[in-house]
């Protein structure tokens, strides 16, 4: 697993206030990186005070710097921060050689850099000074004391490259609860009518279209897209079905509640239906009353203020997104996100259409593709691990890289493609074994929930099991460890035929599996090996 304290190298500047006091710093105006770090970040900036012909000289030697810190460990992920783009420095507007060298080292060096190295990533500084209000540099602490950013930007600094590392992570909620009148479109429908709300055209509406356009395409995105609204459920349809402005609407929304309940109790019943923790959701209603009680009563829940003025919409449509769903990269599962859920609402209502279990199942046409960890799929992997906390053994935590290292160390890592004749689910399982002389250990295996409720995750286990064992005789073992989140998988050793053989003081389970007592899959199952 990854070293408690990233390490941070960095130029001959002072710069710990702008990082949390636990990280580890080295690399003090030298290249220095501590190889046993497996998360490193590289943080370079001009010196502001140099003319610049010395500037771009300086870029040619931090080229150099970032070329041998990658060189010497291609284990670790190395994040590396872009140029500040300095737009102001330079002797002439027609060619402006310095901010030429800095867009060169920005898209092209870097550029090439991540191409061909995939423990590589790109934080791009430039998002979080052109949030700022204040000067970039202030130059008494700058000559006093050499702080390469304005101290009183330290807060902001860390809370935005907080967020750059959770994306890095993969990490971001995955559900946008949506209030209908006055946040979707302006005016009431229940009082205005289908075509008196203000939506396109003109001002307001023109700021409620753009609005949805950019929700629109975040569901694209792999966000899923929710509705709760107190209003009358025919009132709200009559929009989605006639008013040609109006883009948000059941076809790409996986939920919604239109009704007079309380919003906190509608939240708690999506994610119910979604089967996703309250933590996964952001509510966005324009009623401070509302906001109030989901922020009273399902805390987890994130609850951003809303703009006062419909200009401010597409800014804060920009701020939702960049503090809770902005990501590094898309995985193919997260662009189907969204068809996913709703082929899965699908799956429940056809469910209730059978009074016998494996009719049910048997009627799905279950199919589970098993593949070997590899370039093709670690990404998604690595994602997994980052983001599922309900049905995880272990809760383990793993970066693309850390995987790789698993795999160079010997042991072996699965995950499963999951489908049935509604749709495809994507990669929705994974495993991480790993082995010694005598033992294989299920150092983690989890599954996303919205394929829970058909023994998949057990089938898929007893399978890779099967591989494992055919390739060798030694003993099974794994454990359960408990967090506030994942007690859908408490039992779930047990019931797949593991024995509990100890139960640590913090709770944590030991098992070893019986082999032959090992939970049988039903015929109606087909699994392939990819």
């Amino acid at each position: 697993m990854q070293s408690m304290k990233p390490q941070y190298i960095y130029r001959n500047y002072t710069v710990e206030y702008l990082f949390d006091s636990l990280h580890h710093f080295s690399g003090y105006g030298d290249v220095s990186p501590a190889l046993d770090h497996k998360e490193q970040t590289v943080f370079y900036q001009l010196n502001p005070s140099f003319t610049p012909e010395e500037q771009i000289m300086e870029i040619e030697d931090i080229k150099s710097k970032i070329s041998f810190i990658i060189n010497l460990n291609q284990e670790a992920r190395i994040a590396v921060v872009t140029l500040y783009r300095n737009v102001l420095s330079g002797w002439e507007t027609k060619n402006n050689e310095l901010l030429n060298a800095i867009d060169d080292f920005n898209i092209n060096f870097l550029g090439s850099l991540i191409s061909e190295n995939r423990n590589v990533k790109i934080i791009d500084i430039n998002t979080f000074f052109q949030s700022q209000n204040i000067s970039l540099i202030d130059w008494r602490f700058f000559f006093t004391s050499q702080m390469i950013i304005n101290p009183k930007l330290a807060k902001n600094f860390k809370t935005w490259f907080a967020k750059q590392i959770s994306g890095l992570d993969l990490k971001r909620k995955k559900c946008i609860v949506l209030d209908c009148d006055n946040t979707l479109w302006g005016g009431v429908v229940g009082e205005d009518g289908t075509f008196g709300i203000k939506l396109g055209m003109d001002y307001p509406g023109l700021c409620f279209k753009s609005f949805q356009n950019l929700l629109l395409m975040l569901s694209k995105k792999g966000v899923i897209l929710t509705v709760c609204s107190k209003n009358n459920v025919k009132d709200v349809q009559d929009v989605w079905e006639n008013n040609t402005n109006n883009i948000i609407n059941d076809t790409c929304l996986s939920a919604y509640r239109i009704n007079w309940n309380d919003k906190a109790s509608n939240i708690k019943s999506m994610a119910e239906e979604l089967n996703i923790g309250l933590d996964s959701f952001v509510f966005i209603d324009d009623n401070p009353v509302e906001r109030g009680l989901v922020k009273e009563f399902l805390p987890e829940v994130e609850v951003p203020d809303f703009p006062e003025k419909s200009y401010d919409l597409v800014d804060f449509f920009w701020k939702i997104y960049n503090d809770y769903f902005s990501v590094y990269e898309l995985s193919n599962e997260d662009l189907k996100k969204t068809q996913q859920y709703k082929e899965n609402f699908v799956r429940s209502e056809t469910k209730k259409t059978f009074e016998n279990m494996d009719e049910y199942l048997s009627s799905l046409e279950i199919e589970i593709d098993i593949f070997n960890g590899g370039e093709q799929n670690i990404q998604r992997i690595a994602q997994m691990t980052q983001k599922t906390n309900q049905f995880n053994l272990t809760t383990k935590r793993y970066t693309e890289q850390e995987l790789f290292q698993v795999i160079k160390d010997g042991g072996s890592i699965y995950c499963a493609n999951v489908k049935d004749k509604f749709g495809d689910n994507g990669i929705t399982i994974a495993g991480i074994f790993k082995e010694d002389k005598n033992n294989i250990f299920v150092d983690s295996y989890l599954l996303s929930c919205r394929i829970l409720g058909r023994d998949i995750e057990k089938v898929a286990l007893i399978k890779i099991l099967d591989q494992l064992i055919t390739t060798n005789d030694k003993k099974i073992f794994a454990e359960f460890i408990p967090t506030s989140k994942n007690a859908v998988a408490e039992k779930f050793l047990e019931d797949v035929g593991f024995e509990l053989i100890e139960t640590e003081d913090n709770g944590t389970r030991k098992y070893a599996a019986n082999k032959e007592n090992l939970f049988k899959a039903k015929e109606y199952y087909k699994v392939n090996y990819c």
